[in-house]
């Protein structure tokens, strides 16, 4: 009896390890990649914002300096805007990625073309064409009007993101993440009943006696925390070693990234790993069970 109680206590303290760990793994998604607030907090920690600006401002070309003014203005006056529709879009995706929402995201551009336009007349009046030389504040006023509609020309009222607008590739891989969001979802759930139903079921077998039972459950929970732990440290090495394609400016931020990706992993690990080995010592001092003859 004892031996197939052994047994069944040994499987089931194998399949809790596996449970653990991918209950950390989980976790660990939904705290980070799985979660807007974290994203919004990493885009400001990191300063992508000035990442990506900049890469706009490599784009223009050196020769035009009304440009460049034109772009830096534009850029700094609309940081604010740009970070709050940045914040919005993130929400209303993840929402839609978690199945809260269908996606239909609307950003309007109003300030965009009040702000290129006064930054544009400024820089006009500044380097005021040869052909402008003397000309009277009429003309001038015609020749920004046509420059106002070309810029309403460019700029659209309003921008939407929803499946119409990306097209079926875009709207296929939205649709397949959405999915896999919603499986990392329903795992989470279902991997902590399974940990709680292994564990009632090794407390079953073991006849409800406490010491077998801290045993048995202690020594799976120090393994999948000392699982947990180290694959959250190496984890970092790892990803840097696949990910050799990207911009040299991201290439930079990376390492604090993975950082703070791995960083709930490696709470949940160093909890787990104390809460095993509390329940091994625990054992350790209870009284040996006796069975019955």
């Amino acid at each position: 009896m004892r031996i197939v109680t052994g047994v069944f206590s040994a499987i089931f303290s194998f399949v809790l390890v596996a449970a653990l760990v991918a209950l950390g793994i989980v976790i660990t998604l939904n705290l980070t990649i799985l979660n807007p607030d974290f994203a919004i907090s990493e885009f400001d920690k990191l300063d992508a914002y000035s990442i990506i600006t900049g890469k706009v401002r490599q784009q223009i070309p050196a020769e035009e300096p009304y440009m460049a003014q034109i772009v830096d203005e534009t850029i700094t006056e609309l940081e604010p805007w740009l970070r709050d529709q940045t914040n919005i879009a993130l929400y209303g995706i993840y929402a839609y990625l978690k199945g809260d929402q269908e996606l239909n995201i609307v950003i309007p551009l109003e300030q965009v073309r009040t702000c290129v336009k006064g930054n544009v007349e400024q820089a006009i009046l500044e380097f005021l064409p040869p052909e402008f030389e003397g000309a009277s504040q009429s003309q001038i006023q015609a020749f920004l009007s046509l420059v106002y509609a070309e810029i309403d020309n460019q700029i659209p009222e309003q921008i939407e993101l929803n499946e119409a607008s990306l097209g079926p590739e875009v709207t296929a891989q939205f649709q397949e993440a959405r999915q896999i969001v919603g499986y990392i979802q329903l795992g989470y759930k279902r991997l902590i009943g399974l940990a709680v139903l292994l564990i009632l079921l090794i407390a079953l077998i073991q006849w409800w006696q406490i010491k077998l039972i801290a045993l048995c459950v202690g020594i799976p929970m120090a393994i999948a925390g000392a699982i947990s732990l180290v694959g959250s440290l190496v984890s970092g090495t790892l990803i840097s070693g696949v990910l050799h394609n990207i911009p040299p400016e991201f290439m930079s931020i990376l390492p604090q990234l993975i950082t703070d990706v791995t960083r709930p992993l490696q709470i949940y690990g160093i909890a787990l790993l104390v809460a095993g080995i509390g329940l091994i010592v625990l054992s350790i001092k209870l009284n040996p069970p006796s069975y019955a003859s």
